[in-house]
């Protein structure tokens, strides 16, 4: 006689009817509470001047108006705001996802004395607030004349990003089938070509959620570019919508300012909807394996 499994009270919570609606809606409810002001921006930035001062607001613009992305398009500091970000944003991308890589994989596959202590230090890394590390780079930065340049800006972010993304990455590595790499070296192939022809192809997810995370950290930074950014020529959009926000303080724009920040938002929203499916995957694999 087979026996009956016992059905744990846990499980039988969790299969519920009554759980799942309550757990759909407070689910429904940090979505709608994380959305609200964005959406709320998006949506004032559609009104007239008039219409986002209005003492009863109201939740449709009437009448809809694109004045606001006009100025903001047609801004020249702005624009060439976005084109700093984007030029720090991507270098800081392919920086991380080469250098983290090849971090990932020597922590996966190598043996070597302090492994346990390089782990340790780039865990304790993510707990400190990012201002202690930010003056002390800007000390050094500004000895090594990095201050108020490109390079300066992409290995500043490369360092908050690289701990992180070395973690995530390694536990992909680790959840990688050595075997595959053998039958590679049996075949004559040296471990480095292994690396570039059998392993990195087949972690693509892994590689793209570190270059996304690199990505979106640089382009929604705001303190540590605000430190080490001053010519018009290498400050990023953020700080250029915090600067015409204080520096017009009597008569700022408030529309323009509202689509400047749509604007800026969309680029990070639209790569993570894009690349969500390797994103999760990566994330997933690295916080489960190794």
């Amino acid at each position: 006689m087979m026996r009956r499994r016992r059905s744990r009270p846990g499980r039988q919570i969790e299969g519920s009817f009554v759980f799942r609606r309550a757990r759909d809606l407070v689910t429904v409810i940090l979505l709608a509470w994380i959305a609200f002001p964005f959406l709320w921006g998006l949506i004032s930035s559609l009104k007239t001047a008039d219409a986002i001062f209005s003492r009863v607001p109201t939740l449709l613009p009437n009448p809809v108006t694109l004045q606001h992305y006009y100025w903001a398009f047609t801004n020249a500091r702005f624009m060439r705001g976005l084109l700093n970000s984007f030029v720090v944003a991507g270098a800081t991308a392919l920086l991380a996802m080469t250098i983290c890589a090849a971090a990932a994989y020597s922590l996966a596959r190598y043996r070597y004395r302090f492994k346990k202590s390089i782990m340790t230090f780039f865990v304790s890394t993510q707990m400190l607030p990012r201002v202690l590390v930010a003056i002390p780079l800007f000390v050094i930065f500004t000895r090594l004349r990095l201050v108020d340049t490109y390079l300066g800006l992409v290995l500043g972010y490369a360092t908050f990003a690289a701990p992180f993304a070395i973690l995530m990455l390694r536990g992909f590595f680790a959840g990688f089938p050595v075997e595959l790499e053998e039958s590679a070296w049996i075949d004559g192939a040296s471990r480095l070509q292994a690396f570039f022809r059998i392993v990195l192809p087949l972690i693509v997810p892994g590689i793209i959620a570190t270059g996304l995370f690199a990505f979106v950290l640089a382009w929604n930074d705001l303190l540590f570019a605000m430190i080490l950014a001053r010519s018009a020529s290498v400050v990023p959009a953020a700080v250029v919508l915090n600067n015409l926000a204080h520096s017009q303080f009597a008569g700022t724009n408030y529309g323009g300012l509202l689509a400047g920040g749509v604007i800026l938002t969309l680029p990070a929203v639209i790569f993570f909807l894009s690349l969500q499916h390797h994103l999760i995957a990566g994330m997933t694999a690295g916080a489960t394996k190794g």
